[in-house]
């Protein structure tokens, strides 16, 4: 079981899973960012479970999870508007969120942030904790898009970290893409600098493990890199405590934050 610190917060298990899916453990519950594939683990049925699903593309969302119903009584689904369901699969336990929405379910508060591509990015607070998700909200560039369009994703990207200003945020994942060239590392880069995060993970990687492990040897990373977490493989586990110094790998994953 997840346990509590002397300041009544949970210490958060994060696996990674695949592409953009992490689950987060807290002591009473369990959140699900983006599954499309990979192996879930086992989940603590007296656990509400919440999976997110951030929009509709193919890499951030699959309705298998919807299938889950039976095994776990305590589910519910948030999805971004743009995720289509038949009646069949539709229910009370789906909840549809757009951009600069709200939403509270019993105890966890839920914000959206408008994406710059498809759908929504999550904040999410849930027992004294803080977390993100940015889904596709990223600072995508690309050098055979005109110059108009990547500014006005430049500028978008900015704008919606800007409504992040005062939030302690524990836990991001965000977008670290090397399908970018060289502008892979933008958003990533202008998110930390321009928030107050205690812990990051790279994801949306294609399996490039290894970019994480470049971008963080840029002279660009240094005020932040002993807060990024490297993810090697799939169904890594880590731990995060309540202080930067002492977020570590779990047992099972040797890796740490990058020194």
């Amino acid at each position: 079981m997840t346990s509590m610190n002397k300041k009544g917060k949970s210490r958060i298990q994060i696996q990674y899973i695949y592409h953009s899916c992490f689950v987060a453990e807290l002591e009473k519950h369990v959140l699900v960012f983006d599954y499309y594939k990979g192996t879930l683990p086992e989940f603590d049925k007296k656990k509400q479970i919440l999976f997110f699903a951030s929009h509709a593309h193919q890499d951030h969302f699959s309705r298998r999870i919807l299938k889950l119903r039976d095994r776990y009584p305590e589910l519910q689904f948030i999805l971004s508007g743009d995720i289509r369901l038949s009646r069949e699969e539709d229910g009370p336990d789906v909840h549809r969120m757009n951009p600069a929405e709200e939403l509270c379910l019993e105890g966890v508060r839920i914000r959206t942030l408008a994406s710059t591509d498809e759908g929504v990015a999550f904040l999410v607070r849930c027992e004294g904790r803080t977390l993100f998700h940015a889904g596709d909200m990223h600072w995508w560039h690309w050098e055979e898009e005109s110059a108009e369009w990547n500014g006005w994703v430049r500028m978008a990207f900015r704008r919606e970290v800007a409504k992040l200003d005062g939030e302690e945020i524990d836990v991001a994942f965000l977008v670290l893409d090397p399908r970018q060239g060289e502008a892979y590392y933008l958003g990533f880069d202008w998110f930390m600098r321009h928030t107050r995060t205690r812990a990051a993970f790279p994801m949306h990687m294609w399996e490039d493990y290894g970019i994480a492990e470049r971008f963080l040897e840029r002279e660009e990373a240094a005020p932040y890199r002993d807060r990024v977490f490297l993810v090697s493989r799939e169904n890594q586990q880590f731990e995060i405590t309540d202080s930067p110094e002492k977020a570590d790998a779990a047992a099972e994953g040797e890796e740490k934050p990058w020194k």
